[in-house]
């Protein structure tokens, strides 16, 4: 489906990954853990679905994973880096990649009889931001397969980890700005990168200029750092053909960018 006509979002596409896993999580990232629900669990959880805490070496959190079946579970949990949808802001595990060499479960593969083990996530370096937001995969699988009506069941469940830095550097590279869509569905668009080591909403306003003005407030959205998110610059419906200019007051954690970019309709 072809969203948008326009050489930013061209390859935001690429970026979103469909969650097609059962259990998988598809969510905001400056959102609360999600709630996993029993449908998606099945004979499985984890809790907490959220590990957070300030960054530092050594032990950084717990989980415990249930086991409410019959049968003896093979376990193996990774910490993941996220994708985030430029377009949406939402983000999924980037299951092709692993963030083993900061942070790693103990243990990392094991076998789960019927009951609940406690897992352990280890910082075993710091990243050069002094942060990490991330997320955790627990895959089980029975040890022994045994299909029902020739599925065998398995398991693959979603949380977060947000390993706040000590000392906060909230920071944007603000990008070049488009027009999204087409006819009314036009919209005003601004790329921005999160350089800093929070995950501190970024929003702000924005005022534009020309045949026709117009003010909008900026939506509000975590931008995973090093990721890059589209803010939304309003609707352009109504406004008049010609050349135009949009003054950008972007804010992050009590700071704040002015950029003036200019477009035309």
């Amino acid at each position: 489906m072809k969203l948008v006509r326009s050489r930013l979002v061209a390859g935001a596409l690429g970026l979103a990954v469909a969650g097609t896993a059962t259990g998988s999580v598809i969510a905001r990232a400056d959102e609360s853990a999600p709630v996993a629900k029993a449908s998606q669990q099945g004979g499985v959880s984890i809790t907490p679905a959220l590990v957070e805490k300030t960054a530092k070496r050594g032990n950084i959190g717990t989980i415990t994973i249930k086991n409410t079946t019959k049968d003896t579970m093979r376990v193996t949990v990774n910490v993941r880096p996220w994708i985030q949808n430029r377009n949406t802001g939402s983000v999924v595990l980037n299951t092709k990649a692993s963030l083993a060499p900061y942070v790693r479960a103990s243990p990392q593969t094991f076998d789960l009889a019927p009951g609940e083990r406690r897992v352990s996530f280890n910082m075993r370096r710091m990243t050069a931001s002094g942060s990490l937001y991330a997320g955790f995969q627990v895959f089980a699988k029975q040890k022994k397969a045994k299909a029902r009506n020739g599925i065998v069941p398995q398991w693959d469940l979603r949380g977060k980890m947000r390993l706040n830095p000590t000392r906060k550097n909230p920071n944007l590279r603000i990008g070049a700005s488009d027009v999204a869509g087409r006819g009314n569905n036009r919209s005003l668009i601004l790329a921005v990168r999160n350089t800093g080591n929070t995950l501190d909403p970024v929003g702000g306003t924005v005022s534009i200029t020309g045949p026709t003005a117009r003010n909008a407030t900026i939506p509000q959205v975590g931008i995973v750092p090093g990721q890059v998110v589209y803010l939304k610059g309003g609707a352009l419906r109504g406004m008049k053909a010609g050349n135009y200019t949009a003054t950008w007051a972007v804010t992050i954690g009590g700071k704040r960018f002015n950029v003036k970019r200019t477009f035309k309709l």
